[in-house]
C-alpha cells in the first residue's frame, strides 16, 4: 500500500551485496604481512585458547616454527575460587554414620566456641570423644564454615568444620553445630 514496485525490488538483490569492512581486514592483514604472517585467530584448527590450554600445549605464531623465543605459553583459565565448606585435602578415609559426641577444650579447660565471625574463642587444646578422657590436640586448622539449606528458614544449618591431629595419633573431622561439637569422620 504506497510502496513503488521497485522499493520491493530492492529487498531481493540480484547481485550479491559488497562485503563489509570487517570482511576485508583479513585480506589487508595478509597484503601488508604477507600470507605467512596473516592467520586467524584461532591458529589450532579452531579451538579456543581455554581448550589448548586445557591441553598443556605451546602456541607458535604461524613463521615463528623453530625460532626460540617466539612462542608463547598458551593461555590457563582462570583458577576458580573453592566451592564454599570444601575440606582441603586429603579427604577422610571414614565418614562416620552417626558422629560422635564431642567437647573441645582450650588450655584452661573451658569449652571452645566459634563467633558469628568464624573466630575461635580460644585455641583447641584437648578434645574429649564421648564419655572418654581428654586427649591433647597437637594441630587443627579450619574453620570450613558450611550453610546448609540456608533458603529454608526450618531446615537450615550452620556448622564450622575443623581438622585436628591429637597427641594420640588420630586425626579427625569435628564440627561445631548450635554450640555442640561432634566427631564426622576420621583421617588415615
Amino acid at each position: 500500500a504506497g510502496r513503488s514496485a521497485s522499493a520491493q525490488l530492492s529487498l531481493v538483490r540480484a547481485t550479491p551485496p559488497q562485503p563489509l569492512e570487517a570482511d576485508r581486514e583479513p585480506a589487508k592483514a595478509e597484503s601488508h604481512a604477507g600470507e605467512a604472517r596473516a592467520a586467524p585467530a584461532y591458529a589450532d584448527k579452531g579451538r579456543p585458547d581455554e581448550d589448548r590450554a586445557a591441553a598443556g600445549r605451546t602456541e607458535t605464531w604461524p613463521g615463528a616454527e623453530g625460532k626460540p623465543g617466539k612462542g608463547r605459553p598458551a593461555k590457563r583459565p582462570p583458577a576458580l575460587p573453592p566451592w564454599p565448606g570444601r575440606l582441603p585435602r586429603p579427604q577422610p578415609a571414614v565418614v562416620l554414620p552417626r558422629p560422635l559426641g564431642a567437647v573441645v577444650l582450650d588450655e584452661a579447660g573451658f569449652p571452645v566456641g566459634v563467633s558469628a565471625r568464624l573466630e575461635l574463642t580460644a585455641p583447641p587444646a584437648a578434645l574429649v570423644v564421648e564419655r572418654g578422657r581428654p586427649v591433647e590436640v597437637t594441630g587443627w586448622t579450619g574453620p570450613w564454615p558450611v550453610d546448609e539449606r540456608w533458603w529454608a528458614p526450618g531446615e537450615s544449618r550452620r556448622r564450622a568444620r575443623f581438622q585436628m591431629t591429637l597427641a594420640d595419633g588420630r586425626a579427625l573431622l569435628v564440627s561445631l553445630v548450635g554450640g555442640h561439637w561432634a566427631v564426622e569422620a576420621v583421617y588415615d
